[in-house]
């Protein structure tokens, strides 16, 4: 594997400021509680996202502000991050606080969620990026790249939010099992 090296803090503005942002959107017939679940979650990530290859939070549950978690990506690089905004059920936001990618200086993203049903939620994530040298020239070929690829990744998600979720089967207890 690749050296880490260190990233640069965030703050929210960053997702209104940076050099480079994506943003997407997805709506699905799923509740907010559910989309969080899955963004708690450590698999669903690399079933949607097609970067990831495995997540392993390295904070202890309840994950909540200062959550922290190491990110394998395809190539073998690898992430590790802050989730510096936690709203549950409405917003997290994570910054990159060490990378294997090399040309980042500040990497975040930004997950807000909101009900716009019964059983209805929108997901709008923000991607926010500083790029040091020669990558920073490329922002303007990058960014509608991301776009596309982004929205495929989250036709991929809405499909996992809108499968249900099969009820846990409840198992006999001892005193119910049939008498040999």
């Amino acid at each position: 594997m690749s050296e880490l090296n260190k990233l640069d803090p965030v703050t929210l503005d960053f997702f209104d400021t940076a050099p480079l942002r994506v943003q997407c959107s997805l709506q699905a017939k799923c509740t907010p509680e559910r989309l969080f679940e899955t963004l708690r979650g450590d698999t669903v990530w690399t079933e949607w996202a097609g970067v990831i290859e495995g997540v392993e939070w390295t904070s202890e549950k309840p994950y909540a502000k200062n959550a922290t978690r190491n990110v394998s990506l395809a190539g073998g690089m690898m992430v590790k991050e802050l989730f510096f905004h936690w709203e549950e059920n409405e917003r997290i936001a994570f910054y990159v606080t060490e990378s294997t990618i090399p040309g980042l200086s500040k990497f975040a993203e930004d997950y807000r969620v909101e009900r716009v049903g019964p059983n209805e939620t929108r997901l709008i994530w923000t991607v926010a990026i500083e790029n040091q040298g020669f990558m920073r020239h490329l922002n303007a070929i990058t960014a509608p790249v991301m776009k596309l690829v982004f929205q495929s990744w989250l036709k991929r998600y809405k499909k996992i939010l809108e499968t249900p979720v099969p009820k846990p089967t409840a198992q006999p207890s001892s005193g119910s099992l049939p008498r040999a």
